[in-house]
């Protein structure tokens, strides 16, 4: 039976079926990679190679700075020709190591898989993850030894992403099918980590071949009695952290506070994979699985992609028409974010790269007090009262309005009859009321 509703959200044609069935397949490497230091929450990384220097494949060549930073790996070997501002779909511009590719596709160490994996300790395994800089790939990019690591906090629940409810996107429904055994040892070494009773595998009602396989695979492990596949009811939007949270076990996570201080961590299913293989086979975060599908795509497809990969070569590897390209999202529809340049490198949290017709955006209009924004946020937010606050410049307001518990789902905008941007609006407050209370 599937769980019930979390409050608000809505229900979305989700649009999968052009990229559902499509086995994931590997790009080939490119000529160039272009590698922000930006991938992640937090400081960007510090480069610590040079241009004309020769690099291998997982070699370090960018450093964590700060503990909400994380390392930055070469996706290619070949030779750094530029370090230097690239196109960034959030920063619009950031600092990036760029490799020319000498074809010679040697690795600083080859992966191979570690037999002796439950020999580690926790702080080892944390260390590891730590230094092959894995960080949250469901589009938050928080750094995931931070997250496995809540000190002082007891964590009694696991509970796996596997929601992927953003319309379009099926790069996580093909890596529970394509990918059964990486993330069941993912799991069981984040279980090292933190040794919880109880795992739960969330996965919208949608995928059901993917919910039935999981149930017939995870009777080979042994410590499948702690794990729980459970079916979820259809809606938008499932997957960020609190709304799972709530359908999958009630509880709720108090405004201002984060999962672990109600003794919950929340892992994306992409993530858990990238442990496994940090942990067995040595293998940075250097490559991931993204779908590319939308308006021109000929060939839409889930493709394995290298870290760094210009845009523009996923899209001519799908056949789409590079001339009729009305906009180009990183992400979904609903949480994407539009991209400027082609030449735009794909990112650690780079799930999807969806192209939607035309480029032709209705005007923002008055507010006509409609109380959709209201009625539908998962979070409970006035939205029209934060943008209210931010067109006056009533900073003191956000605080009040709760600004940083927006998940920034986009449904806001998404219903808006006036066209109204609200969720750039409720970005950029948020944005100012953290850097803010950073100066205080």
């Amino acid at each position: 039976m599937s769980k019930t509703f979390f409050p608000g959200g809505v229900h979305l044609k989700d649009n999968k079926e052009k990229t559902r069935d499509i086995p994931v397949e590997l790009l080939k490497d490119p000529e160039m990679v272009s590698i922000p230091m930006s991938q992640h929450l937090g400081k960007p990384a510090k480069p610590i190679v040079q241009v004309g220097d020769k690099v291998k494949i997982g070699q370090l060549i960018g450093e964590a700075q700060g503990e909400f930073s994380a390392n930055v790996h070469a996706s290619i070997s070949g030779e750094v020709v530029s370090i230097a501002t690239v196109p960034h779909p959030v920063l619009i511009e950031d600092t990036a190591v760029t490799i020319q590719n000498d074809h010679l596709s040697e690795w600083f160490q080859t992966p191979s898989i570690n037999q002796k994996n439950t020999l580690f300790s926790r702080d080892e395994i944390l260390s590891i993850i730590k230094s092959n800089g894995i960080v949250g790939m469901g589009g938050a990019t928080f750094p995931t030894h931070i997250k496995l690591n809540p000190k002082n906090h007891p964590i009694d629940l696991l509970i796996i992403n596997g929601a992927e409810c953003e319309p379009y996107l099926t790069c996580d429904y093909r890596l529970l099918l394509e990918q059964t055994d990486a993330l069941f040892n993912g799991i069981k070494t984040i279980l090292q980590v933190l040794p919880v009773k109880q795992v739960l595998i969330g996965i919208e009602e949608n995928k059901p071949e993917a919910i039935e396989h999981l149930r017939k695979q995870v009777e080979k492990y042994e410590f499948s009695a702690h794990i729980s596949i459970e079916s979820l009811k259809e809606k938008y939007p499932q997957g960020a952290e609190k709304n799972l949270i709530f359908a999958l076990s009630k509880r709720t996570v108090p405004v201002g506070k984060l999962p672990f201080d109600i003794g919950v961590v929340v892992q994306n299913v992409a993530t858990v994979i990238a442990i496994y293989e940090a942990v067995y086979l040595q293998k940075p975060l250097i490559d991931r699985v993204v779908t590319v599908t939308g308006f021109s795509i000929r060939t839409p497809k889930n493709i394995r992609v290298k870290i760094g990969t210009p845009v523009r070569e996923l899209i001519e590897y799908c056949q789409g028409n590079i001339e009729d390209i009305g906009k180009v999202i990183f992400g979904g529809p609903m949480m994407g974010i539009a991209v400027r340049s082609l030449n735009t490198p794909i990112m650690k949290g780079t799930s999807g790269v969806l192209l939607m017709e035309g480029n032709h955006q209705a005007k923002e209009s008055f507010c006509i007090r409609c109380g959709k924004c209201i009625e539908n946020c998962p979070s409970g937010l006035m939205p029209v009262k934060i943008v209210e606050a931010v067109k006056i410049e009533e900073f003191s307001q956000y605080e009040k309005l709760f600004v940083t518990s927006c998940v920034e789902c986009g449904i806001c905008s998404y219903n808006c009859p006036a066209a109204i941007p609200l969720l750039n609006y409720i970005r950029f407050a948020k944005a100012e009321y953290i850097k803010r209370r950073s100066q205080q």
